[in-house]
């Protein structure tokens, strides 16, 4: 079912229901209401719970809206401290890679170890593209 432009998901109303619904409310019975219409505001727009909770507009939103505290990852922390260490890895390899391009513009490649440099910094660049997907999906789960 198409979406039109006046059936967008309102990541701010999502907010305001989950606030309601959070364990921070005394009323059981507000809550219990706040949770069916959750349901029902997905639902309306052919969407999962599951789904929603990852979209950035409401991750924002709830933000803005509950300030939650959130833990420290220690696999956050060793994926930033190994995209760390890719990264000055990529930055040696540029570095050789920007030397053999100047010893090749001056003259024919001498020996296959000043091409294969050029091929080992493609294979970092895609290393660390890899790290940081993984990266970036342990931040979101």
């Amino acid at each position: 079912m198409p979406v039109s432009s006046q059936n967008v998901f309102d990541a701010g109303e999502f907010a305001k229901l989950m606030a309601r619904f959070d364990t921070g409310n005394p009323s059981e019975a507000e809550a219990m209401n706040a949770g069916r219409a959750l349901r029902r505001l997905v639902a309306a727009h052919n969407l999962r719970l599951v789904d929603v909770f990852e979209r950035s507009d409401v991750k924002q939103a709830l933000d803005d809206q509950l300030q939650p505290v959130r833990e420290e990852s220690l696999e956050l922390k060793e994926a930033f401290a190994k995209i760390t260490e890719l990264a000055e890895l990529l930055a040696k390899e540029r570095e050789t890679a920007a030397e053999l391009q100047r010893r090749l513009s001056k003259g024919p490649v001498t020996s296959r170890n000043d091409a294969a440099g050029l091929v080992n910094g493609g294979l970092v660049a895609a290393v660390v593209l890899i790290a940081s997907a993984l990266m970036i999906s342990a931040a979101m789960h």
